[in-house]
């Protein structure tokens, strides 16, 4: 095993393609993206991002990753492994989950690793190793044919997309009080959420927003859109609402007019995640004609360092 290098990155996206769907995030299929994921803030791959490599012939040939995301705010660290799997030996397996585990030890005490369904062998490696499941989560997909939805916004509620930098503070504070409580959330920073933003992509006005008649932002729904495999796909990313503002309709009203926004830019289908004890959430988006395509348990370990 090495540290990632930039130099590595082409050779590291088309390892993530040749793996596929793994762990809980859907890694871009270009590279300018996956630049730009592992530019985010607190990567940091040079440091937290392994390589796994085979001696072939003429070179070394990358069979694996190990990535590992402090999140100290919260006390923990994410941890993501994956191989290519005609190259899942056991032995490769077990040094990129022991690099990513002694790493994480070194940011903070517990550390949360996500296994996708399929990865039934990596599922019981990781329980073997002493992880225990606590989370599970959904990923969503739309059904074809989409139909836009009602979005009724309440009386006095006025829905518009994002217009400026400058309502980034509010955005911020939105979405880190609106999922204060959700397993697993660290906080983010005005400049976090700005890298997002302004990363290859992205829009500004991709995030849809609700005030009230005070002009207070009470609910947002970060949407995206990107292609893979030749289509033109969208994605509801997180999608909050101001807790004193519960109770009013306004988490349906942000649901549709997210998935509204993102029919208006004709994409062929819609993806999310969502934690499978939020049965507010998968009604809103089961009666939008979501479905589970996949699903995604989280693992969770004491570390010691």
């Amino acid at each position: 095993m090495r540290n990632f290098e930039w130099s590595d990155i082409k050779a590291l996206s088309r390892l993530l393609n040749d793996v596929g769907t793994h762990g809980h995030r859907d890694w871009p299929e270009s590279v300018e993206a996956l630049r730009a994921d592992l530019e985010y803030p607190r990567v940091r791959p040079e440091e937290n991002l392994v390589l796994a490599e085979i001696a072939s012939e003429n070179d070394a040939e990358i069979a694996g990753y190990a990535i590992v995301e402090p999140e100290q705010n919260i006390g923990r660290s994410v941890v993501g492994i994956a191989n290519i799997a005609e190259k899942n030996r056991a032995d490769i397996t077990g040094m990129l989950l022991d690099w990513a585990t002694n790493r994480a030890a070194e940011f903070a005490p517990l550390a949360h690793l996500a296994t996708r369904d399929h990865e039934t062998g990596l599922s019981e490696y990781v329980e073997r190793s002493g992880w225990g499941r606590v989370r599970k989560y959904l990923k969503l997909g739309s059904e074809p044919n989409l139909v836009a939805a009602p979005a009724l916004i309440p009386p006095g509620f006025t829905v518009r997309t994002m217009l400026g930098l400058d309502e980034l503070p509010e955005l911020t504070d939105l979405q880190n009080v609106s999922f204060k409580a959700h397993f697993g959330f660290s906080p983010n920073t005005v400049d976090e959420i700005k890298a997002r933003l302004l990363a290859p992509g992205a829009r500004i006005d991709d995030v849809v927003l609700i005030h009230d008649s005070g002009e207070r932002l009470v609910a947002y729904c970060w949407t995206q859109t990107y292609e893979r495999a030749g289509s033109k796909r969208g994605r509801i990313g997180m999608t909050g609402v101001l807790p004193d503002a519960r109770g009013q309709g306004l988490g349906r009203a942000i649901a549709e007019s997210g998935f509204n926004h993102l029919l208006g830019q004709g994409i062929d289908a819609i993806e999310l995640d969502v934690d499978s004890t939020n049965a507010a959430a998968i009604k809103i988006y089961s009666s939008l004609g979501f479905t589970t395509r996949s699903e995604v348990d989280w693992w969770e370990k004491l570390l010691q360092h």
